[in-house]
């Protein structure tokens, strides 16, 4: 209110040619300000934009400036109340996250209900949570079933539909049904607390450009200082000026080269990014990642879970030895059941089966399964597993580049089952737009050649690398790819942890309540869809493109200025815009970060699967 009242004081003052009031709006604006320089000074600090404006308008009033005194103060004010509404705007996010952190939880015990701070559950307590409320740490679904809210760590505002037995995180709002949640870590190490310490962090680390300007100011503001009573001496004294026109000048030149606009609209650029990044559910953990990310040249994707779904899909039955394809699926799908591999789910899940049906299975890791499917005794797993049960097969189906499963009824070879991977529904349009981007994309996976070719060809003019084991992605990326430039790794799992570590940049994706890829890469994805990618690409260059035009302008228009104050032609009006107005306009300009918006991915089916910014 104070800063309005002065601005009127001050329009009515020039209108009314009444320096006093002028005085008044000087007094009202600049309080603030010159109590700041006063403590400063008291402090032995004389070079900071404090003191330049105090300065400054104090020596227009010793020269009876009154009016430009006073708009020098008044438009600084207005300046920095911009500068406070934007640094707002960039933290109002990181301020919502943290803010969804959970403090109570209903806790069950003895039959009874208590309310205890998050900060007192332990591993194995059994908490209630209602509609509307949080899930007070990472657990289990021990009973009902929930609509959940998982917005806050992914980025996704759709609800996610969590039934008994499967995992649910601290943070995750209950949108309907009554749940009871069996806690499975302590508050401190759950994934919100990640999340959280990963955001505070982020905030305390400085990007290039933020430690070159924090430098650069440094040593700015005193040789501003210095060149200011300079050119005061040499106008007065070689130039024949007046001294109070040689002052005149000075001031002048002490108000355009406040560093204002650059010391505070680079930081607020990146706190911008970081919170547009954290609403999108990426986070980085620093924002000189946002640097490093926009001048990658190489983007490298895991293949299995981060560019494929994890359950694969029946593309084709081949059925033998008399068997109808009917059969095959039939006692396959059922003798499935008694595996935990994926291809086995997905038979499984794909058709009708009964439980009641599969009287015993014994499962082998890395082989098969054997079942008792109808009294009928069921052999379902790869080659080997065929050759170390001595069952006689066709060698043609032996094919190492095919996702396949053999299936034998009473040890009679019935068929094969062949599987492909799933592209993720995004997967085609963000390799696609990183390509465009100039930047080269590959492909590493341990899993068969055949597979992973399938994939690069289906993403078009991909170079792809197969089975390869994780200490042969840590070779590739040191001895190929690094080697032509920046390089960013995106991968989903601990498996991949030596190329996430090594590469310029460590992408995890899908990492929510994986802890230890969390603590590995420096920018985590809490959703599993590739295009988080491209827009982790799309920020960061958005952000350094944003961040040089703000240098360039702020430093362009002062040189401009400063030559214009030296030779008598800019007036302490002009310095004003050249200083508060330079500052307005970059941090303008750094707020369209938040108006970048991401168009919506729409799925097969029509319907949006990520909400826009």
């Amino acid at each position: 209110m104070l800063l309005i009242a002065s601005g009127v004081i001050l329009l009515v003052s020039v209108f009314a040619k009444t320096p006093w009031l002028a005085m008044v709006a000087y007094l009202l604006s600049g309080w603030e300000v010159l109590k700041r320089a006063l403590v400063n000074f008291s402090k032995s600090k004389f070079f900071d934009e404090n003191s330049l404006m105090s300065v400054a308008s104090v020596g227009a009033i010793v020269l009876k400036e009154f009016p430009e005194a006073a708009t020098v103060m008044v438009l600084y004010r207005m300046g920095e109340l911009i500068e406070h509404y934007v640094f707002e705007r960039s933290n109002r996010e990181m301020r919502r996250l943290l803010s969804e952190s959970p403090r109570y939880a209903w806790k069950i015990e003895q039959g009874a209900i208590k309310k205890v701070r998050v900060e007192e559950l332990k591993p194995g307590d059994i908490v209630l949570v209602r509609p509307g409320e949080k899930v007070p740490s990472d657990g289990v679904l021990v009973e009902g079933t929930a609509l959940i809210n998982v917005s806050h760590l992914t980025g996704e505002h759709l609800p996610q539909s969590v039934f008994e037995g499967e995992k649910v995180f601290a943070g995750s709002i209950v949108e309907s049904g009554t749940v009871k949640v069996q806690i499975l870590k302590e508050y401190s190490e759950s994934s919100m607390a990640k999340v959280t310490e990963l955001v505070q962090k982020a905030q305390e680390r400085k990007a290039k450009a933020e430690r070159f300007i924090t430098k650069f100011a440094r040593y700015y503001t005193p040789a501003v200082v210095v060149s200011a009573i300079t050119l005061t001496v040499v106008l007065f004294l070689f130039a024949r000026l007046s001294f109070s026109e040689s002052l005149y000048r000075s001031l002048v030149l002490l108000v355009i080269s406040c560093p204002c606009a650059l010391a505070l609209s680079v930081p607020l650029t990146y706190a911008a990014a970081l919170a547009k990044a954290s609403r999108r559910g990426i986070f980085v953990k620093g924002a000189q990642y946002f640097d490093t990310i926009a001048n990658a040249k190489n983007v490298v994707f895991d293949k299995t879970g981060t560019l494929t779904e994890t359950d694969p899909k029946l593309v084709r039955v081949e059925p033998h030895n008399g068997f109808s394809k009917d059969e095959v699926l039939f006692f396959a799908a059922h003798a499935g059941l008694g595996s935990n591999h994926p291809l086995s789910r997905a038979l499984s899940g794909e058709l009708r089966v009964s439980a009641e049906l599969l009287k015993e299975a014994r499962e082998f890791p890395g082989l098969g399964v054997k079942a008792i499917v109808r009294d009928r005794l069921v052999h379902l797993g790869n080659d080997r597993f065929l050759h170390e049960e001595n069952i006689d097969h066709p060698e043609s189906v032996c094919r190492s580049d095919a996702k396949m499963v053999n299936l034998c009824i009473d040890r009679k070879y019935a068929g094969t089952l062949v599987f492909r991977e799933r592209l993720k529904e995004t997967s085609q349009e963000a390799v696609s737009k990183l390509k465009k981007a100039g930047l080269k994309v590959y492909v590493m996976s341990g899993d068969r050649k055949g597979a992973v070719r399938d994939v690069a060809e289906e993403l078009k003019h991909v170079e792809y690398f197969a089975e390869l084991k994780p200490e042969d992605k840590l070779t590739l990326l040191e001895e190929k790819i690094m080697k032509d430039g920046t390089t960013v790794f995106v991968g989903d799992g601990i498996n991949d942890a030596p190329a996430l570590s090594r590469s310029d940049v460590g992408v995890a994706m899908n990492s929510l309540g994986n802890d230890a890829v969390m603590e590995i890469a420096d920018v985590v994805l809490m959703n599993a869809e590739p295009i988080k990618v491209w827009e982790l690409f799309s920020i960061s260059r958005k952000t350094r493109s944003i961040v040089v035009q703000n240098i360039v302008f702020a430093i362009g228009t002062k040189v401009l200025f400063i030559f214009l104050a030296a030779t008598g032609k800019a007036t302490m009006w002009q310095g004003v815009f050249a200083d508060t107005g330079v500052m307005v306009l970059c941090a303008l300009n750094s707020l369209r970060l938040f108006f970048d918006r991401f168009k919506r991915p729409v799925s097969k089916s029509g319907t949006a699967t990520a909400d826009s910014f």
